[in-house]
């Protein structure tokens, strides 16, 4: 007989038209297009970017020539793994290989692999979250890549730091550019989970806890990403 999970956690920043973007995108638009006093029946129209709140990258979001999200099979976008916790963190804080080496006996190959930046503390349109958030370093992404993980979340704003320019706020880090965080990932069909939330309250006070994790899109075709409702099963 199936036995449901003892607890089940909401990984996913709520989505609304106040929600923070990428800075060099739109914001979101939510609005009713119809009203059931008026129209009989309530709608919404969304307009948004693919990789808007919690989401996940295909590597076609690096790679002109790379997989989308509808060429991986389901069993992608779900798994057992682990939350690594790499808090606290400092504003434009590069993630290393010497953080990470310390939990390599808590990866499996495989595995989901979470790092708990607790950089969901600043989530909103905070200097913090939109520019500052921890990134990994080019080298750091290559050693995960090596420990043959299927996804890789954090709660920062990407995997990659900000490196373009804002009207108050220059790059967070001019020696590892968002490709080379990204590309050991996406070269080897390992899907980057960005914007996460409540990974501390998975880890509970640990340093390390296991998981089972859900990061499902929607059936998009022909994506570079899309947003998704990440869960974390206990």
């Amino acid at each position: 007989m199936f036995e449901p999970p003892e607890e089940v956690i909401d990984l996913s920043n709520p989505i609304d038209e106040s929600i923070p973007v990428w800075p060099t995108l739109p914001s979101v638009t939510l609005e009713q297009s119809a009203w059931a006093a008026r129209d009989g029946f309530t709608m919404e129209m969304v307009e948004m970017s693919t990789h808007t709140g919690t989401h996940i990258d295909s590597p076609l979001h690096f790679i002109p020539e790379g997989k989308t999200l509808d060429e991986f099979p389901i069993e992608k976008f779900m798994g057992e793994g682990v939350v690594l916790d790499l808090a606290p963190k400092e504003p434009e804080a590069a993630i290393t290989v010497d953080e990470l080496a310390a939990f390599e006996d808590d990866i499996e190959a495989g595995d989901v692999v979470m790092l708990h930046t607790g950089w969901d503390q600043y989530h909103g349109r905070t200097p913090e979250y939109l520019f500052e958030f921890p990134y990994l370093t080019g080298d750091a992404a290559e050693y995960l890549a090596g420990l043959e993980p299927k996804a890789v979340g954090t709660d920062g704003a990407s995997v990659g730091g900000w490196v373009d320019e804002a009207p108050v706020h220059g790059p967070a880090t001019t020696e590892d550019m968002p490709d080379e965080s990204h590309l050991p990932l996406l070269e080897n069909d390992i899907i980057p989970i960005e914007e996460l939330r409540n990974l501390g309250t998975v880890l509970d006070g640990a340093d390390t806890r296991r998981a089972y994790f859900l990061y499902l899109p929607l059936n998009y075709q022909d994506t570079s990403g899309a947003s998704v409702r990440a869960l974390a099963f206990l």
